[in-house]
């Protein structure tokens, strides 16, 4: 019976152990230094942060002045990638960077806080996913079916969030590109852009417990 319940115990435990080391508040090139080995919120794994060049005109902004904060919560983890940057007329600033997420995933969303746009400026931020695939040289080449998100705000008009499903997948190649334009007589401020993840469940966990929980309930009626 010492056994049994050892068994338990080390079954109970197993569905409590988290495999990667915890993300951290840090800049996107500390991020980028993570490599392959990467960093865990929840249950999800970030790994192969790479900063890409800016599009078109925009000058790109120095990783070290991107801010990023996990958060979220157990199925919903979240990147927060804070900008803090105001950008005024004739002047286009961008963040493009990809990384990959491991999980059992089935959805993705984006999200803007706190913009404030005037004239004829304009922010955008676009999210694209290939689920257990990856993408070409870009964005696109997906073998899979992608998804790709888009928000943004102007002055008189604005969409701050958008979220897609997709089948259950265990990874995803992520790109994320953050633009702030200045227009030629506007001016933009971004606070912040949010990228999260919705989780699946694992049955297995869910099992693991039963059979943990159920070897305690055993040993108590057998001393009943």
């Amino acid at each position: 019976m010492k056994t049994f319940l050892l068994s338990g115990w080390l079954v109970v435990l197993s569905c409590t152990v988290t495999f990667g080391s915890p993300c951290l508040p840090g800049n996107l090139q500390t991020f980028i230094n993570l490599g392959a080995t990467g960093c865990q919120v929840e249950t999800v794994q970030f790994t192969n942060f790479t900063m890409l060049s800016a599009q078109g005109v925009a000058t790109p902004i120095d990783p070290t002045q991107v801010q990023i904060v996990p958060g979220g919560i157990a199925l919903n983890p979240m990147l927060s990638f804070a900008l803090n940057r105001t950008t005024t007329a004739g002047e286009v600033f961008e963040s493009f960077f990809r990384f990959s997420a491991s999980d059992s995933m089935s959805g993705a969303s984006i999200g803007l806080t706190s913009p404030i746009v005037t004239g004829d400026a304009a922010v955008t931020a676009i999210l694209d996913v290939c689920p257990n695939g990856s993408f070409g040289g870009g964005p696109f080449g997906c073998p899979t079916s992608p998804a790709s998100l888009v928000v943004f705000a102007i002055d008189q008009s604005s969409l701050l969030k958008s979220s897609a499903s997709f089948p259950v997948s265990n990874s995803v190649d992520v790109f994320v590109d953050m633009t702030l334009d200045g227009g030629r007589s506007g001016s933009v401020t971004l606070n912040s852009a949010t990228v999260g993840f919705s989780s699946v469940p694992e049955p297995s966990t869910g099992l693991l417990l039963a059979f943990g929980l159920s070897a305690f309930g055993v040993l108590r009626a057998r001393r009943e």
